[in-house]
C-alpha cells in the first residue's frame, strides 16, 4: 500500500503545530532494567561480602579438617594408587606460541590453574602454594575440547564438530610413556579409603547460622565415592576459583595427589567420557616414569623425553628452553 504523502499547502486558516517537548536524556530511557536506592546499593554490596566471606568461612574450616589428618588422606591415596601403567599415542593440545616445548606445564599456572592443579590467581599472596601438571588426553578430539576449553556435554554438536569450531590456533602432539604410581578415578572404589576419612568431617553450628542468615540452602558434606567423583568432574568447576578465590574439590585432591607422591590422576573426561591425564613431572624424582614424543619436532632444542634426569626442564618456557641451547 502507497503512504500518502501531506499536502504541501492548504486552503483556510493554518493549523497550529504544537511544539514537541525536548526530552533530556534521563528522560529518554524507553526500558528500565532496574532500579534502587542508593542505600539499596550498599545494602547489596555488603550481602555479597557476607556471602564471600561466608565461602572462605566454610572452605577455611574444611581446609582445618583436612589439616588434622592430612596424614591419613596421603596415605589413603597411596594405598589405592596402582604401579605401572604405560600408554601408547595419547594426544597433547597446546597453544601455538608453547609449540616449541610441548611438555611444559608452565601454562597450567596461567588464571586458576587446571580441574587437578592450582594456578597463580587463586593464590594472589601466596597463601596457598601453586603447583603444575601435565594434561594429556586419550584421543586428538579429546585434548582438543579439554584443553582450548570448548564444547558443552549437552551441545547438539559432536565432539568432532565442536573441536574444528574452535578458531585458535594450536598444536596437538602425540605422547607415549610410562607411570610408576597412578590414581585412577575411573574406577569409583579408588576413593573408597579416602571419602571415609572425609565422611568424618563436621560442619560447625557458626556455619550453619551463617547460610541461615544469608537465607540460603545449609550446607551439606560428601559422605561417598559417588558424589566425591562427580564434584571433581563438574563442567563449571571453575565457579569456586572466579567467584570466592578458592580452589574447586578436584583442585584440593589434586594438591593431595601431589603431595602423596603419585605421578598421574586418570580421569574420565567431562565432555566426551574418555581417559584423561593430569600428570606431576616433579613427583617422577627417582622413579621410572617417563613421556616421549612419538615424532621429530621441528626444534633441536625441543626436549624429546622427559624422566627421572630432566624432570624439571617441564617447569620451563619455550624461551626459556631455548635459551639454553
Amino acid at each position: 500500500m502507497a503512504i500518502r504523502k501531506p499536502a504541501l499547502h492548504h486552503r483556510g486558516r493554518p493549523k497550529l503545530i504544537k511544539k514537541t517537548k525536548k526530552l533530556t536524556p534521563e528522560k529518554r530511557v524507553e526500558h528500565l532494567l532496574e532500579e534502587g536506592s542508593l542505600q539499596s546499593l550498599i545494602e547489596g554490596k555488603k550481602l555479597n561480602q557476607a556471602y564471600i566471606k561466608y565461602q572462605w568461612d566454610f572452605y577455611s574450616e574444611l581446609a582445618y579438617q583436612r589439616s588434622l589428618i592430612q596424614d591419613q588422606l596421603i596415605a589413603s591415596l597411596q594405598e589405592s594408587a596402582i604401579a605401572g601403567y604405560q600408554f601408547d599415542a595419547w594426544q597433547r593440545v597446546t597453544r601455538w606460541k608453547y609449540s616449541g616445548h610441548p611438555f611444559s606445564t608452565v601454562g597450567s599456572l596461567v588464571s586458576w590453574g587446571g580441574r587437578f592443579n592450582l594456578g597463580q590467581d587463586i593464590s594472589p599472596i601466596g597463601t596457598l602454594k601453586t603447583f603444575q601438571a601435565l594434561y594429556l588426553a586419550q584421543s586428538q578430539a579429546t585434548a582438543l575440547v579439554e584443553g582450548l576449553g570448548s564444547g558443552m556435554s549437552n551441545s547438539p554438536l559432536s565432539i568432532e564438530e565442536i573441536a574444528l569450531a574452535n578458531k585458535s590456533s594450536f598444536v596437538c602432539v602425540s605422547v607415549s610413556g610410562a607411570l610408576d604410581r597412578v590414581i585412577d578415578l575411573t574406577d569409583k572404589a579408588t576413593l573408597v579409603k579416602f571419602a571415609k576419612l572425609i565422611s568424618k568431617f563436621k560442619v560447625p553450628q557458626s556455619i550453619l547460622d551463617s547460610a541461615a542468615q544469608l537465607n540460603i540452602p545449609l550446607p551439606t558434606l560428601i559422605k561417598s565415592p559417588g558424589p566425591l567423583l562427580k564434584s571433581f568432574l563438574i563442567e563449571n568447576w571453575r565457579k569456586e576459583p572466579a567467584q570466592f578465590d578458592i580452589p574447586a574439590n578436584g583442585q584440593i585432591f589434586g594438591q593431595l595427589v601431589y603431595l602423596a607422591g603419585i605421578d598421574v590422576i586418570i580421569y574420565p573426561s567431562s565432555k566426551t567420557g574418555e581417559k584423561c591425564f593430569a600428570i606431576f613431572p616433579s613427583n617422577f624424582d627417582g622413579r621410572n616414569s617417563y613421556l616421549r614424543l612419538d615424532d621429530e619436532p621441528p626444534e633441536k632444542w625441543t626436549p624429546r623425553f622427559i624422566s627421572s634426569d630432566n624432570f624439571t626442564l617441564c617447569e620451563k618456557t619455550s624461551d626459556e628452553l631455548k635459551s639454553l641451547g
